[in-house]
């Protein structure tokens, strides 16, 4: 588990009193359990506080309360709209969507094109992070992959470099992904990317 979005100093203050509560409660547990069920053996303070840290870096960290000890925000969930683009001197558009897989101490960034005549293409990131600015919003940086066209080999297969700025909700408007990239494809592609938030459920697809 990497430790990278927590806040350091509530994080040890919360192990602590983490293993300060078990040890006791294993102490009075273990009299109870020894005085009657001989054979049983209860699991180690360590365990137990690890089990409790795994659920919390996956699940619980998304609640209101708890999200106290990460510094970064929750921006899991499913983003739709359109990348702008210029290939070959040619300026153009498509839909694209994308999906964050986001726990405590990681994310993952898949994207989803609409290329028209049927056909659609995907890419993930290979590394990424989330990073908050000066100005006080967060940008997520990645390298992904991009397998290309299987069927008529339009797009070829490349990596590239994303900018993507988190615009959290408003009043008017539901959170958003503002941003740009570049290839290094044959032909270089730059552009811009805007996508609005959709949905917490993640399809895996356009």
């Amino acid at each position: 588990m990497n430790f990278q979005y927590y806040r350091t100093k509530p994080l040890v203050i919360v192990i602590l009193v983490l293993t300060g509560l078990v040890n006791y409660l294993l102490l009075n547990v273990a009299t109870l359990v020894a005085n009657y069920f001989s054979l049983i053996r209860l699991p180690s303070s360590l365990a137990i506080v690890t089990l409790i840290l795994i659920l919390y870096n996956q699940y619980a960290w998304k609640w209101p309360l708890l999200k106290l000890l990460v510094k970064v925000p929750n921006i899991n969930g499913r983003y739709k709209g359109n990348i702008y683009f210029e290939w070959d001197g040619v300026s153009s558009s498509k839909e694209c969507v994308i999906e964050i897989f986001q726990t405590a101490s990681s994310l993952k960034v898949c994207t989803y094109y609409n290329n028209g005549d049927k056909e659609k293409t995907s890419s993930r990131s290979v590394v990424e992070t989330i990073k908050k600015e000066d100005d006080e919003f967060f940008n997520i940086y990645l390298f992904y992959h991009n397998a290309g066209t299987k069927g008529n080999g339009k797009l070829d297969s490349h990596e590239g470099a994303n900018v993507l700025r988190y615009h959290p909700a408003s009043k008017k408007n539901s959170p958003k992904l503002i941003g740009h990239y570049f290839t290094n494809r044959k032909i270089q592609t730059r552009g811009t990317i805007e996508v609005e938030f959709k949905s917490k459920k993640l399809k895996g697809k356009f």
